[in-house]
């Protein structure tokens, strides 16, 4: 029989939003059911077992300048340059030893800068990211965040940064770029220069300041543009690149199984975009998956490349 600890346990982990602590007791629930023979056990288990991070609102003081990610990747799934696999599984490891490494005066990273040019996967990866370490992903919502009114973006930042403190998780900054300019490209005495030397001067030292339990993810794909001063904030700094003809024919092959397919000429497909990144080619398999079941357009070469042509097209 489930226990009164156990159920409290469970509220309390649901109320403070730990979902790592309520995932484990529903297991354990669900082992003592198991013992007793008791029915939906296993179903139980499979259930939290399988399920995503849960998906959380931001508070309150924070709603308007934060938004919960729908749904998150699964970092397994993704096909990473082996430089870009290692630091992400580094950081993992890091996240799952944090105790042993903070019984020594150290702590893990977790503020991570993520540079490459657009579609590369770096979106892809905070989510899953956010996955894999079982927490609720959020995006800075950079519209709200700006504000024209002298002194409030470094105000909503502000808000931002209690919010980090208050409930752990993946705090996503896209386009951070637009956030940590190089404040020597602001020094024309006007007052919008000053304003956004004052931006980045507030944003690094809230970077520098935060000691939470969250993990600060900025991506962008402008890295030449950010002030020099943002890269010392940050723990590791993760380079997306282009996939790689290794990278894309593997991505391929796991998109496409159990598809029946004309050959695939790998070289010419790489040779359409050398430049593409694993989001973008996410999309144009999945375009040309839901044709052939919709439609029953055959799945080849040259409907892959054709999808790469459209896609580059709307997004040059």
């Amino acid at each position: 029989m489930t226990s009164l600890a156990q159920v409290t346990a469970l509220v309390d982990a649901h109320v403070n939003r730990d979902y790592a602590r309520f995932r484990a007791v529903t297991l354990q629930i669900a082992a003592h059911l198991a013992t007793r023979s008791g029915p939906g056990a296993e179903q139980l288990r499979k259930l939290v077992e399988r399920h995503q991070p849960v998906l959380f609102a931001p508070l309150p003081s924070a709603s308007s300048l934060l938004s919960a990610a729908p749904e998150l990747a699964d970092l397994g799934a993704m096909v990473l340059a082996p430089s870009v696999r290692e630091l992400l599984d580094r950081v993992l490891l890091e996240y799952a030893q944090r105790e042993i490494l903070m019984m020594h005066s150290l702590r893990p990273a977790r503020k991570l800068l993520f540079t490459g040019l657009p579609g590369v996967g770096k979106t892809m990866a905070a989510g899953a990211i956010a996955r894999a370490i079982e927490l609720p992903m959020f995006r800075v919502e950079l519209h709200a965040v700006i504000d024209s009114h002298l002194g409030e973006t470094s105000k909503n930042l502000g808000k931002i940064f209690e919010h980090v403190r208050e409930m752990p998780a993946v705090y996503l900054f896209d386009e951070f770029d637009a956030l940590g300019s190089d404040r020597s490209s602001a020094s024309d005495g006007s007052s919008a220069g000053a304003e956004m030397r004052r931006i980045v001067n507030t944003l690094l030292q809230l970077i520098e300041d935060d000691r939470s339990a969250s993990l600060l993810i900025a991506a962008t794909n402008h890295s030449q543009s950010l002030d020099p001063a943002i890269f010392r904030r940050f723990d590791e700094i993760v380079a997306f690149p282009p996939l790689g003809k290794i990278e894309l024919t593997l991505l391929v092959d796991r998109a496409l199984t159990g598809f029946d397919i004309d050959s695939v000429d790998y070289d010419a497909i790489f040779a359409t975009s050398p430049t593409l990144g694993h989001s973008d080619l996410c999309s144009v398999l999945e375009r040309v998956r839901k044709d052939h079941i919709i439609t029953g357009a055959p799945i080849s070469t040259g409907r892959i490349i054709d999808g790469i042509r459209r896609r580059l097209r709307v997004s040059s």
